[in-house]
């Protein structure tokens, strides 16, 4: 199950010649210092297996109005000097601050398979309804899945604007399912049976459903108390 009933997710590009600046600022600067902010739990990097955008980036947090508070937007109106340096290399953003409609299981995966999705137009009951009490429950008890989750991202949160990420153009998802699993193959053979397009047009879901496949790199916690 996910740490937070609030989620910051992120998609974006980075090309392989800025990677290594952008690891030594995403790993050793920014999931360390967002994961020490109040209200974060933890934060998780993943990199593409099959999909149109090179990393997923996932924190939890504990409810929508920490991504949204004094604390957040302290850090993230005042950049650092490497955040400047680097946040340019990251393109093609599609970023959500969502709240948890759903999160079953019992730990996080090694590898993730995202969903992005708008409901249909008078679909949105349905297509709530079997993911909530039909397919997430059913893809937790598989033993090679670790989680399910439902995100629907808030547009007014998501819609602002810090100082570290002005300049950059950013798309807002709507409704967003997250798998984790132990294995590339379960996650593809689990979405199959649950959460191929077609079922899931006939639940509400609009035409357009991207699915794109990750493996973690790094995850991060908040350090006990007591601990640097």
């Amino acid at each position: 199950m996910l740490a937070g009933k609030g989620v910051m997710i992120n998609w974006s590009d980075v090309v392989p010649e800025h990677r290594p600046a952008y690891y030594e600022w995403h790993s050793r600067e920014h999931m360390v210092g967002r994961v020490a902010i109040p209200g974060f739990c933890r934060g998780r990097r993943y990199i593409a297996v099959r999909a149109q955008r090179n990393f997923l980036v996932l924190y939890e947090v504990d409810d929508l109005s920490v991504l949204t508070g004094p604390d957040y937007l302290a850090k993230a109106n005042r950049p650092s000097p490497l955040t400047q340096r680097t946040t340019p290399f990251i393109q093609n953003s599609v970023r959500g601050l969502a709240n948890v409609r759903a999160s079953f299981g019992i730990g996080t995966g090694g590898f993730a398979l995202t969903l992005r999705f708008d409901p249909r137009g008078g679909g949105e009951d349905e297509l709530g309804r079997y993911l909530i009490e039909g397919a997430l429950p059913r893809l937790a008890e598989i033993p090679e899945i670790t989680g399910a989750h439902l995100l629907v991202a808030d547009k007014a949160a998501s819609s602002q604007v810090p100082v570290e990420r002005k300049g950059r153009p950013t798309v807002i998802p709507n409704w967003i399912v997250v798998v984790e699993g132990i294995t590339l193959a379960a996650l593809e053979i689990a979405c199959d049976a649950h959460l191929v397009a077609r079922t899931l047009r006939e639940h509400g879901c609009g035409d357009a459903i991207e699915r794109e496949t990750y493996s973690l790199q790094i995850m991060v916690t908040k350090a006990p108390a007591g601990h640097a």
